[in-house]
């Protein structure tokens, strides 16, 4: 395509296909100048001219780059090449599509696709934060990483939860519609929580709760048939994910789930985990549960403190202001990528791990040191510190920025909003980028870390 050829002179280095939707083919790509795969989205020719395609294409990209979470599918780019064809630059995600999971192994195990659920309203309560409503949730927009963790795409139809319907018109996939959806009526979030519940009941018995030979068909028994619940299909299945699925399911929007936190809630009761599994995981959650902040800074606590010794938020932040003032004095003097006087207990250099069981833990340690960022301590996006004070301490309190001053031989700049967690399956904490760039090999991080006993 001469929109290609444009593209690819311009920036973009198309390198293969990666699949096609209603209206636009997505294709895998090089950005040169960002150095990084990319996904680009181009609406197809014979709909570039079609006021209401390109609206919606727009729409789509607006409405995604609105958002930032690690379980929505970031957007970097978008245009118009100088032949005409509208694209939107994406980030790659490479595990294909919930719907691909589906069709290859069937029903999901029930935690498994109650994981996946849990992970789905992560994002809708994110997306309904922002006051936008998806109304098009489905297998097909359900992306999965290579570390099987998910992210929503394809924002095409969304709009702010006060607009009554998607330009003027009914939009969706009947299979998941809702049937206040269906009878073109108002939407709000719990249209989407619906479209999850209909995910959540393919996932758990391999079948859709409403089938018929028409789409228009499949709306009416959305709108008017009894629910066959999924325990009817497979007595398996636990009573509480059955119930849970009930109620996303029920016709009327006020007897489903206020909203997706309350879901989410219910879900992590069951068990379901929504913390991330890997290192591409890492900028999908700030462990345990928790999505990152998007900030420079960021702070994570997990687990509950142990011991009498309890500080108030407001005297820990004080006391950050304090060592943010002295690590900026003693960063722009040494600029070293070796661990500082700690405050409060003695640090050792980072490159010396726990196992080797030379450094005492103090009764209540508190170190600020540099971390610096190895080819063995990179992993994708993050890199796994390997400070004997913070592994294997989940109870840290835990706080990174990217290095003031690396100086000329303590590491390499990292520029990205940086994020932390605590990878139990390691017992190791990561530094990740929050927007997914590649972690520099040799880059440098402040970081203050407070445990307790």
């Amino acid at each position: 395509m001469t929109a290609q050829r444009t593209i690819v002179e311009d920036r973009y280095t198309f390198s293969g296909f990666l699949g096609s939707g209603g209206a636009a083919d997505v294709y895998r790509a090089r950005d040169h100048i960002l150095r990084r795969e990319v996904a680009i989205k181009i609406l197809r020719k014979e709909y570039a001219h079609d006021e209401e395609f390109v609206k919606r294409f727009r729409q789509e990209a607006w409405s995604t780059a609105s958002l930032s979470h690690p379980r929505i599918v970031q957007v970097h780019d978008m245009g118009c090449s100088e032949d005409g064809a509208y694209y939107t630059v994406m980030e790659c995600v490479e595990g294909g599509t919930l719907k691909e999971r589906l069709l290859e192994k069937g029903a999901l195990p029930p935690s498994e696709a109650a994981t996946t659920a849990l992970r789905i309203a992560d994002a809708l309560r994110a997306a309904h934060a922002s006051g936008i409503v998806h109304r098009d949730i489905k297998p097909q927009n359900i992306l999965v990483t290579r570390t099987d963790d998910i992210k929503v795409a394809d924002f095409g139809i969304a709009r702010s939860a006060s607009s009554d319907t998607a330009f003027g018109m009914v939009l969706g996939t009947a299979d998941y519609m809702s049937p206040e959806q269906g009878a073109g009526g108002s939407l709000g979030p719990r249209s989407d929580l619906y479209s999850l519940g209909v995910v959540f009941y393919e996932m758990l018995t391999g079948q859709r709760p409403y089938d018929a030979d028409t789409p228009v068909a499949v709306v009416a028994q959305h709108v008017h048939e009894p629910l066959r619940p999924p325990r009817d299909v497979d007595p398996s299945i636990p009573e509480a994910i059955n119930a849970a699925v009930v109620k996303l399911l029920a016709k009327r929007p006020e007897d489903r789930y206020e909203d997706a936190a309350g879901l989410m809630e219910d879900l992590k009761e069951i068990g379901a985990d929504a913390a991330p599994l890997a290192a591409e995981g890492a900028a999908s959650a700030g462990g345990r549960g928790q999505s990152p902040e998007t900030a420079t800074m960021h702070t994570r606590r997990i687990g509950k403190r142990r011991g009498k010794g309890r500080r108030r938020w407001g005297a820990l932040l004080a006391l950050f202001a304090s060592i943010v003032v002295l690590g900026i004095l003693a960063f722009g003097f040494y600029g070293s990528a070796q661990p500082l006087e700690a405050i409060g207990a003695s640090n050792q250099p980072a490159s010396q791990s726990a196992a080797e069981g030379e450094v005492e833990q103090p009764a209540s340690p508190a170190g600020m040191f540099v971390h610096r960022a190895t080819p063995e301590s990179v992993s994708g996006n993050s890199t796994y510190l390997d400070d004997p004070l913070v592994n294997g301490e989940p109870d840290a309190l835990l706080l990174a920025t990217q290095n003031w001053n690396p100086g000329e031989d303590s590491g390499t700049y990292n520029g990205h909003p940086v994020g932390v967690w605590y990878d139990p399956g390691r017992g190791q904490w990561a530094i990740f980028n929050q927007d997914r760039a590649e972690m520099p090999e040799d880059a440098a991080f402040n970081v203050v870390v407070w445990t307790e006993v």
